[in-house]
Parts: C-alpha cells; sequence; structure tokens
C-alpha cells in the first residue's frame, strides 16, 4: 500500500494536516496522528476510515 493509497481509504485522516504517514521497512504503510502526542483523545493509530475528529484540520489553515 502506497501513502496515496492510506490517504484515500482514511476517511478524514487522509486529508488532515497532524496525518503522519509511517512506511515500514516491510512496505507496510500506517497513518499516525501527530495530536497524539499531546492529546490523549486522540488515538496514536486511529482506526480507519474516521469520519468525524474534533482534531482534524485542513493542510494549510491555521
Amino acid at each position: 500500500m502506497t501513502e496515496n493509497d492510506i490517504r484515500g481509504v482514511a476517511g478524514l485522516c487522509g486529508t488532515c494536516a497532524h496525518a503522519l504517514i509511517r512506511p515500514t521497512n516491510k512496505g507496510t504503510v500506517y497513518l499516525r496522528c501527530a495530536l497524539a502526542a499531546t492529546d490523549e483523545r486522540f488515538a496514536r493509530y486511529p482506526r480507519l476510515p474516521v469520519h468525524e475528529c474534533p482534531g482534524f484540520t485542513r493542510p494549510g489553515s491555521a
């Protein structure tokens, strides 16, 4: 699965500014939420697809 593949099936996380794509050496790709590092309300590796999220932020927005 590529970065574009995971963004396509990730729901809101696929277009969120806080989403970090983490590939492994074996070719697996994981999506990690950067908000989880500072806020326990967010799962580090959320179940996908995400349909609602209070931390959703479009890239480039303040």
